[in-house]
């Protein structure tokens, strides 16, 4: 995957690009279905009857497709909160995560249009959590968190004479542009063709927390994402914005193929424990 994507390429791609919220839509189905690869044929039967038939590829943007119409859906958020001193997890979006899965747990109490939101919930929301977009620190030293960092910035792409949002780029512009034309399952086949065991096991050990913890860890220290594009004040000149150059852009798209596996990976993990039995 080291595909050189030169300026000139990005700018044009860039101008025909829809982007949307979240991973993007190709993101989201190549990880639910790098999970379903994963499954066991038990638990993909049993998830799939909750959800008439269906793949769980195919409710993988629902909350995205849905959340205008309901807002109940809508507030709930597609960017988790982390401790920066700590990075483990904090707030709404962790306890909404929790609260998904422990549901599932009891999937054969729930009524059936309340299993199959949570279902949709968890496959969509579990996704943008390993997204390191999706990361947001707050100080937590005082009596309330108060926010510090997020992706909620323009950036300035070389050669782009003009504002690019940094959470788009990496909710969807960056898989989108990286591999042009790729659908899910080439990201699905590329990124788990071959994946060794001992890998997916050290991916996979621990709770929520502690992959939560893990994904603003590797967002912090590991990947950097905000020490290398930091943001700039909002009514800085674009001249003055970070720059995300050719080099920069492809180091991110490894970031973001890595998140997406070890994301696929963890949700089968999750899927396989509830509804293997």
């Amino acid at each position: 995957m080291k595909r050189i994507i030169t300026t000139l390429a990005l700018v044009c791609i860039l101008g025909s690009t829809n982007l949307c919220f979240g991973w993007g839509r190709d993101a989201h189905a190549a990880i639910a279905y790098i999970a379903e690869r994963h499954l066991t044929p038990t638990a993909k039967a049993n998830i799939e009857k909750c959800i008439d038939g269906h793949s769980i590829v195919y409710y993988a943007s629902w909350l995205d497709n849905y959340r205008a119409a309901e807002k109940s859906w809508g507030k709930l958020s597609h960017v988790a909160h982390y401790d920066i001193a700590t990075c483990k997890p904090i707030g709404k979006p962790y306890k909404y995560m929790k609260s998904s899965i422990n549901k599932l747990k009891k999937y054969r109490e729930l009524p059936d249009s309340a299993l199959k939101v949570t279902i949709y919930h968890f496959v969509h929301s579990f996704g943008d959590y390993h997204c390191p977009g999706h990361v947001a620190y707050y100080d937590c030293s005082g009596e309330k968190p108060k926010k510090l960092i997020t992706s909620s910035y323009d950036i300035y792409l070389q050669s782009q004479k003009s504002r690019y949002n940094y959470h788009k780029l990496w909710d969807s512009g960056i898989v989108q542009l990286y591999q042009k034309g790729w659908g899910y399952m080439d990201w699905g086949h590329a990124l788990d063709s071959s994946v060794p065991e001992e890998y997916i096991k050290s991916v996979t050990e621990g709770t929520l927390a502690d992959w939560m913890t893990d994904i603003a860890t590797r967002t912090k220290y590991e990947y950097n994402i905000y020490g290398r594009a930091p943001a700039k004040d909002k009514l800085a000149d674009d001249s003055e914005l970070s720059v995300v150059d050719g080099d920069m852009f492809n180091d991110f798209a490894e970031i973001a193929a890595k998140q997406i596996l070890i994301a696929g990976l963890r949700m089968a993990k999750v899927i396989n424990e509830i509804f293997g039995e």
